[in-house]
């Protein structure tokens, strides 16, 4: 128990654990406004429990006032998030080119295209945040200021999504291909292990221990990469919407990024507890 209230303390106090709880916030509050059933149920919950009658239209406001108090709230988490795309998108594509340039001839196509799929995933993913970044100063809502107009705002925020979007499909192809490249690995492993007959009992209860631990590492990991496809892939209808190329409904958008936030924020919950563990 105190190891699960010492991870969700470094959860809650974690840049990336702060926003994803925004960021569920956020999609609760969508959700809630946009489907009437939920609405009205929020509705009833909120006069029983305050003993005061609400005005539907007052509440709605609210709801949509919030929502966009949290998703300002994550702009400040992700101002400078460019910076760190690039830098890992750099840092790929040199590693790529070292390894053309030492003659790795052998290596498989398919880890190959892995890794470019993740220099494109970067690359675009801080174009989006790049041309994002600027707009935290219409989001703050104060009269006055603004860095352009509002219809230039709006070109750039759609071009921003469509970059984000991009992003989405490499990272989600490219999760798509590790998961199946694991999954092929385990079946050699396995495959390998049952052909070892020869060796005596000590021996072969060891290899049979480093078999499980593998298997255990390599389903750990196809878990993370399916994941990783799953979020990315439902992340692709919020920039989708915007851009134009997928009709769906205020709902159906809060339910996708209800959904992404808890498979994205496991990561953070992991890693946190990974942390707390050292």
């Amino acid at each position: 128990m105190a190891s699960t209230t010492d991870q969700l303390v470094r959860f809650t106090t974690d840049s990336v654990g702060l926003e994803r709880t925004f960021r569920f916030l956020q999609a609760l509050f969508q959700i809630i406004a946009s489907y009437p059933a939920l609405f009205g149920l929020f509705l009833t919950a909120l006069n029983f429990t305050t003993a005061t009658s609400h005005a539907p239209a007052a509440t709605l406001s609210i709801l949509l006032a919030l929502r966009q108090r949290m998703n300002l709230a994550r702009r400040f988490f992700r101002l400078f998030r460019f910076i760190e795309s690039f830098n890992a998108a750099q840092k790929l594509y040199l590693s790529l080119s070292s390894s053309t340039q030492a003659g790795e001839k052998k290596a498989a196509p398919e880890p190959k295209l892995e890794a470019w799929l993740d220099v494109f995933a970067r690359t675009f993913n801080g174009m989006y945040l790049l041309l994002d970044a600027p707009a935290i100063v219409s989001e703050m809502r104060i009269e006055g200021l603004q860095l352009w107009s509002p219809e230039f705002d709006r070109v750039v925020m759609v071009e921003a999504q469509r970059f984000w979007l991009f992003a989405l499909a490499c990272g989600a192809l490219s999760s798509f291909l590790k998961m199946q490249r694991v999954r092929r690995e385990r079946r050699t492993v396995v495959v390998d292990a049952a052909d070892e007959k020869k060796s005596n009992a000590v021996t072969k209860a060891e290899k049979e221990e480093a078999v499980r631990a593998g298997e255990r590492v390599r389903t750990k990991e196809i878990r993370g990469f399916a994941r990783s496809t799953a979020a990315n892939s439902l992340d692709i209808i919020l920039p989708g919407v915007i851009v134009g190329w997928i009709d769906a409904s205020p709902g159906t958008v809060g339910l996708a990024m209800l959904v992404t936030t808890v498979l994205t924020g496991m990561d953070a919950w992991e890693r946190c507890g990974r942390e707390v563990g050292r």
